[in-house]
């Protein structure tokens, strides 16, 4: 094997770890965005008002959200299999190179929080975000250079079916966690997560030294093993023993205005069933079914449990609220960020049993208080037949398999006698042909 060959097969093995580096973050980051579109718009709106920019109301951030979550999926899915690599390969290059320029810019000035590039499921630093760009341009400039020695997947005769069934799943995807609440939840009121071991920290520990002399000579003693009197006490101190830990959520408080107290003690502390009807913004809130959530006030009523409404709204939209919908309830005050990591539904209903929450709905799937009431313990499974999945699992599964497939059918049907090759190998043999 000649220098030369062996330096076209470097640059080919290059390439193509780069390309599945690139498009595994791509469908990654793509993948986050799209199971929680609200929580992209929030994060376009963070951008907008650190740049002040306030040309797009919020159903326009909401549409480029979702636009966003699908062009970074579908990216990194149509240059894993190779599909349209002159146009993926040219739009990827100059993409990373704005992504990069703004997380320097944002590294410099800490504009954002966080990026936001992976959604709430990781969080990265600025400065991670921006070297993390940095490294993906790196890449997408490699892919850019070596595109035509991309590894063939799929026979030209059958992406066809590739490309739609990805088409057809980020919508799926994006339209269910638009339309109901997230298919997948990384924020911390998630199903299965106890809220009371999420509110509380630990605190540093300390232990009390005391420092004795003796014969010019000053030695330190615990409490437990003070030595005799012929040493002399110089003083007491305390000494760190272990770093506490801060909680992981810091902002559950729910307050009774009129009654100056925080309810969400009460709500931690029911070892029962607790209901809270989430809405950040009365006003903005949607009337199509709240007669299921007067219908659920009732049952709780009737059957001793405890049912609490929280918003962000002002005084005079929660009257309004009440005259609207005839909502006898009580409705508390909560800040607007706490409710949107709640749910993300305008209005939602979240279940707490024990502490634990153990269902989440938008109002327009909830359903019968009865059958919210089966749900004895948090389960995040998902159920096919005799098959018990995690949630995560199954809308991954819900991509890989029917792809597998599709690559199977084209072994089958597309390229029986074709070895994997890349596209520079094939276009020659087109040539030779």
């Amino acid at each position: 094997m000649g220098l030369r060959s062996k330096k076209s097969i470097f640059y080919t093995m290059l390439t193509n770890i780069s390309r599945v580096v690139l498009a595994l973050v791509l469908v990654l980051s793509g993948f986050v965005k799209a199971v929680d579109p609200q929580g992209t718009m929030y994060k376009l709106q963070e951008y907008a008002d650190a740049f002040s920019v306030n040309l797009f109301s919020a159903d326009w951030l909401l549409f480029f959200a979702i636009i966003l979550a699908a062009f970074e999926f579908l990216t990194g899915v149509f240059l894993l299999i190779g599909v349209y690599r002159k146009f993926v390969t040219f739009v990827v290059f100059p993409v990373f190179l704005v992504f990069t320029s703004l997380t320097l810019y944002i590294a410099m000035s800490d504009a954002v929080s966080d990026c936001g590039c992976f959604g709430d499921a990781i969080g990265l630093s600025n400065k991670a975000s921006f070297f993390k760009n940095l490294f993906l341009l790196l890449l997408s400039f490699i892919v850019f250079l070596g595109r035509r020695r991309f590894v063939v997947y799929l026979s030209a005769k059958n992406r066809w079916m590739a490309v739609l069934f990805s088409i057809f799943y980020i919508v799926l995807v994006e339209g269910i966690s638009l339309y109901f609440v997230p298919v997948i939840d990384f924020r911390n009121y998630a199903i299965g997560n106890d809220l009371r071991e999420l509110v509380q920290g630990e605190n540093d520990s300390y232990e009390v030294v005391m420092t004795f002399e003796k014969n010019g000579e000053q030695r330190d003693f615990k409490q437990d093993s003070i030595p005799d009197e012929t040493w002399q006490f110089v003083e007491n101190r305390s000494v760190l023993v272990s770093k506490g830990k801060e909680p992981v959520i810091d902002d559950f408080s729910i307050l009774d205005w009129e009654n100056d107290y925080d309810i969400s003690e009460t709500i931690l502390a029911d070892t029962g069933a607790v209901f809270i009807m989430v809405a950040e913004f009365l006003e903005e809130a949607s009337v199509g079914r709240v007669d299921k959530i007067n219908e659920l006030y009732d049952y709780c009523l009737d059957n001793e449990l405890l049912f609490v409404a929280a918003t962000s709204s002002d005084e005079a939209n929660i009257e309004l609220w009440r005259k609207r919908t005839g909502a006898e309830y009580p409705i508390y005050w909560a800040d607007n960020i706490l409710l949107r990591n709640m749910i993300r539904a305008n209005p939602g209903v979240l279940l707490i049993r024990n502490g634990v929450v153990t269902g989440k709905w938008n109002v327009w799937n909830m359903p019968d208080a009865e059958q919210m009431m089966l749900l004895k313990n948090a389960d995040k499974k998902i159920k096919i037949g005799a098959l018990h999945l995690d949630n995560t699992l199954f809308w991954i599964l819900l991509f890989v398999l029917p792809m597998v497939v599709i690559v199977l059918i084209d072994l089958a049907t597309g390229r029986k006698s074709n070895p994997v090759k890349n596209i520079a190998e094939i276009e020659t043999a087109k040539k030779r042909k």
